[in-house]
């Protein structure tokens, strides 16, 4: 398990404080995709659907597949910043199925919006920032435990056609 730094944080008050929770590494995702599909320009941007073809995930005490089926319904909104709306499917070598739904948020710099606009991706890691917030449906259960914490995620696009997400618990 992988603990982040905690800190005490002071509010104006001497005698208040409030705590900076933990991040605990819970799973991480490689999700394959494939080509995108237009949708078109709409009233909040140009929207995209990205097919989910397939995948592995590790966590602790758990792994197995994602599922293909599922899609991220992408938005790059009129001011540049990217929208992502994923709803997909693990399964666990266990046979224990997982829904997530995750929203996040894409962020490029000056250089990441020239070149993706000229059409190149993957971008450097430098280029971008990629965060979401999974929420994880399951049945009752060895890991019902994940639809009762908050969850954020690091996202990073390491090649064509493939998404890698790190979530972390809130603790």
């Amino acid at each position: 398990m992988i603990r982040i730094a905690r800190e005490e944080v002071m509010e104006k008050s001497e005698h208040e404080s409030v705590s900076v929770p933990d991040l605990e590494w819970v799973m991480t995702l490689k999700v394959d995709i494939s080509v995108h599909e237009n949708l078109g320009e709409c009233c909040e941007g140009w929207r995209s659907n990205y097919p989910i073809t397939g995948g592995t995930f590790e966590g602790l005490g758990f792994r197995g597949r994602v599922l293909p089926g599922g899609s991220d319904q992408y938005l790059e909104r009129r001011d540049g910043v990217g929208e992502l709306d994923a709803r997909y499917s693990l399964l666990t070598d266990a046979g224990e199925l997982i829904n997530i739904h995750n929203t996040g948020r894409l962020l490029l710099d000056e250089e990441g919006r020239r070149l993706s606009a000229e059409g190149v991706w993957p971008l450097k890691q430098e280029r971008y920032r990629c965060t979401c917030t999974p929420v994880f449906q399951v049945a009752n259960g060895p890991l019902s435990w994940l639809r009762d914490h908050v969850f954020i995620g690091h996202v990073s696009y390491p090649a064509e056609g493939q998404v890698h997400i790190a979530c972390y618990r809130l603790a």
